[in-house]
């Protein structure tokens, strides 16, 4: 398999493309895992319970003239946006998610960034 560059890589939210991404952390897939020892066993046992997306954040160099960055504090609302996250060689992570923060930061000599954070709620399509 060949690297792949992350340059091109885009997220959408809610069908608006944010623009200016500096990163992508997209997902944190896990499984519950559920004690299934009983007295009988010598060894502790486990099943599997149910999976979780876990939480996504995203960097952007923000400027507060573009809509689709000042949407983003909009969406901070409680309802699932559908988030959509193109990779420069045009595969896809697709998935629902609430918007759980929006922290701006300025620092002297820098540029003003922006990072969102989601909780992914449902199933991730890879």
């Amino acid at each position: 398999m060949a690297a792949i560059t992350a340059n091109g890589t885009t997220v959408s939210v809610s069908g608006t493309a944010i623009g200016n991404l500096l990163s992508v952390s997209p997902t944190s897939l896990s499984v519950a895992t559920i004690d299934s020892t009983s007295m009988d066993d010598s060894w502790r046992t486990f099943i599997g319970g149910l999976k979780d997306g876990g939480e996504c954040t995203f960097e952007i160099s923000y400027d507060p003239s573009l809509a689709s960055h000042t949407s983003l504090e909009s969406y901070i609302d409680g309802d699932n946006h559908v988030i959509l996250i193109t990779w420069s060689d045009e595969t896809t992570c697709t998935f629902n998610a609430i918007i759980t923060s929006f922290s701006p930061s300025a620092a002297i000599d820098d540029k003003l960034n922006c990072s969102v954070g989601l909780k992914i709620t449902g199933a991730v399509t890879l």
